[in-house]
Parts: C-alpha cells; structure tokens; sequence
C-alpha cells in the first residue's frame, strides 16, 4: 500500500458511484477522498459534512481545486467526455467509468487529448478484476490451443426512480461493453469479422437484447449474449479448448473444468470488490509512474467494437473490424 494517499475527487455519486464512495471511505486503497460532485446537492453537503470532505456543486470547481490530483468519474456515458476532458485541462489524471464515450469520435479525441497533455487516463472495465474471471485466465493455456469463447449476461430489469428510467442506452454499451472489452483482450491482435443481431421492445427504445458473433482470422470464435431480463440474472464466461472447456460463472463464484464433457473440477471462488481492485491498480500507477493497466486507449477500442455490432445489427451483414 501508499505511504501517502493520494488526494482524489468523485464526481457522480448515483448507484454506481456510491460503491466507489463507499470503499473510498472504508478501504485503504491508496487514495485519498477529500472532495465530491454530484447533482442532489442537499445529499452532497450532508454526505461531505458527515464525512468531512468538500462538496462542490459544479465539478468544474472540483477539479480545479489544487490539492486533488486525480478525478474518478462515475456520470451517466453522456457526460464522461466533457468531464474527463475538464479534469485533463486542469492536469488531473483520470479513472472514467465504462463506457468511455458513446461514440469512437468522442472516445478517440478524449484520447488523443490525454496523451497530449501526458495525463494518464484509466477506463474502468471492472470485469477484469473479477476473482473468477482472473482464475479462469490463468488456467485457460491447459486447454491446448481454443476453439471458442463466450459469454453471457443477464442482468435484472433496473427499477424506475423518480419517474426517471434507469436503461438510457441499450444493453451493449450499458454493460454488455465489458464482455466486448474482456474478448478484446484474450483473443489475437489480428482483423475480426463480427455479425450481431438485436431485439427492442419497441422501436423508440434501445436494444434490450444483443446476440453478438466475433470471428478471429486464425478462425477462432466468440459469442456474447446479453440482454436484459426479469427473472433470474445470469453471468458467466467459457473457454472451449482441444484439451477441455472452463466455466466460470462470477455471480455464483463458480469455476468448473471439463474433459470429454465430464466434469473433473469444481472450485468456489470468494467474490472480492472489483471496484476495490481497480482504485488500488489506478492509484499505484500514479504512485510509480507506470501505465495504468486499462487504458483509455482499451476503452476506445471496446466502444469501437461496440459499433461494429451496431453496424452489423443494422446492416444484417457481417462487419470487418481491425483491431
């Protein structure tokens, strides 16, 4: 750990936000909170009272206080890029939730101004950090050479509050983008061709359901299903390999091993964080001056594969895309 804490600020203290709210409070990960921004500012001045940090009411004063010297940013996509932007004028390095733009344009010229003004720019693809999906990884070379990889989400209708619907954006970019972004990073750096196919519940709305195939030049296949649902929620990831298949399920804390199709291992693994894990990785990074392990770079490339499924959704034809 830090000898030092770095002072940090969040901006966006909805239901995602206020899970990094509360581990920055709770959990040393070598950063320090000393500053929030959020829209319910009532909400903001007691939470920064009971806490004693600062509130701002507009973030463009949190981060241009001086003495923060990073910014996480938890906002609806929307807004990620107009903030992320403000913090890189005011020379703070910058932790942006997922999606990292809503669209490539955005997401390439956030980029682009990150490594001109040298800041370091994290996205926060937090399945990576996932127990089961690190363990699966790390396993994953016994299967001899891969046939295929899936994955699946399904995740639980999201309730109304105030009257304000909760599922903005379609299921791809909302969180099917960390599947998108897991794929990208386990499969070859080589041209894909990816095919999709996406259900509405009506034509105004956005997609509730994306079936997605990615095709690799050497021939190796992904497939992702991921949707919104009422019933029961469903994650889980699996490598099929010439030597056997692994699943692993990281809502259940479930990896499981077959050969032939028979099961031969089984192990529970305890669920940690995610967002604990990330805080610590952003904040040695700045500590040392070494990359941040999930660039803003990473983040461009998942939304650019998010569009290449939209395209081909669209379209109805198959899409090339090069990584």
């Amino acid at each position: 750990m830090l000898n030092t804490p770095i002072p940090v600020g969040l901006i966006g203290l909805g239901r995602h936000g206020s899970r990094y709210f509360r581990h920055l409070i709770d959990q040393e990960t070598g950063g320090k909170l000393i500053a929030i921004s959020r829209r319910q500012v009532e909400e903001g001045y007691r939470q920064a009272a009971q806490h004693h940090i600062q509130f701002f009411p507009d973030y463009r004063n949190l981060v241009a206080n001086p003495a923060i010297k990073a910014v996480l940013i938890v906002t609806p996509p929307a807004l990620n890029v107009p903030i992320a932007l403000k913090a890189i004028q005011c020379q703070k390095a910058v932790l942006l939730e997922k999606p990292l733009a809503l669209n490539s344009q955005e997401g390439k010229y956030l980029v682009e101004a990150a490594a001109q003004a040298g800041i370091p720019l994290m996205t926060g693809h937090t399945l990576r950090y996932e127990p089961i999906i690190r363990k699966l990884q790390e396993i994953a070379q016994s299967l001899g050479p891969w046939k295929s990889l899936s994955g699946t989400m399904h995740l639980e209708e999201q309730p109304e509050t105030n009257g304000e619907r909760r599922n903005v954006h379609g299921v791809l970019l909302e969180f099917g983008i960390h599947l998108l972004d897991w794929v990208r990073s386990m499969i070859p750096k080589e041209p894909l061709t990816v095919s999709a196919n996406m259900t509405r519940s009506s034509s105004n709305l956005p997609e509730r359901h994306a079936k997605i195939t990615i095709s690799t030049g050497s021939g190796l296949s992904c497939h992702l299903d991921i949707g919104r649902v009422s019933t029961e929620r469903v994650t889980h990831i699996e490598i099929i390999g010439t030597k056997g298949r692994i699943r692993g399920d990281w809502t259940k804390g479930l990896l499981q091993t077959f050969e032939n199709e028979k099961l031969v291992s089984e192990e529970f693994i305890p669920a940690t964080p995610t967002i604990v894990l990330i805080l610590k990785d952003f904040f040695q990074a700045l500590e040392t001056g070494e990359p941040v392990p999930i660039t803003g770079e990473d983040g461009l490339r998942a939304v650019e594969l998010a569009e290449a499924c939209y395209q081909a959704a669209y379209t109805k034809q198959p899409v090339h895309f090069q990584q």
